[in-house]
């Protein structure tokens, strides 16, 4: 599944993950690795489940928010980046991280989307 996708300047901020190759609707095309797994928030961590964060240094750490993502970090029997919606090669895979993020700082949004919230929420 990392043959799917790759790092690249992004213009939404900093480094981001992109696809290489289309990802059809409801795919999952990335599970996420659960060997670091904290019980309390932490900067570069995604919200799991209650009272469980994640950290992955290889893909999850680079997805950048959107108002208006292209997927969604699922918790089923492990959490897996499911697309939602078809996603284009070379296109920056992205999720809400208002829906991964139950608490945190709130920080300007820049993902120019038509319907950007303007501001999401980050651990930091």
């Amino acid at each position: 599944m990392v043959d799917l996708l790759v790092k690249k300047k992004s213009s939404i901020h900093g480094i981001g993950i992109f696809a290489t190759k289309n990802i059809n609707k409801g795919t999952v095309f990335y599970d996420v690795p659960v060997d670091c797994v904290f019980n309390e928030p932490k900067t570069g961590c995604a919200f799991i489940l209650k009272n469980r964060w994640v950290f992955d240094e290889k893909v999850l750490n680079y997805i950048n928010h959107s108002c208006n993502p292209n997927s969604i970090l699922a918790v089923l029997d492990k959490p897996k980046l499911v697309a939602k919606r078809d996603i284009k090669s070379d296109e920056e895979i992205t999720v809400d991280y208002n829906k991964t993020e139950h608490r945190g700082k709130k920080v300007p949004c820049n993902c120019n989307s038509r319907n950007c919230k303007k501001i999401f929420l980050r651990i930091e």
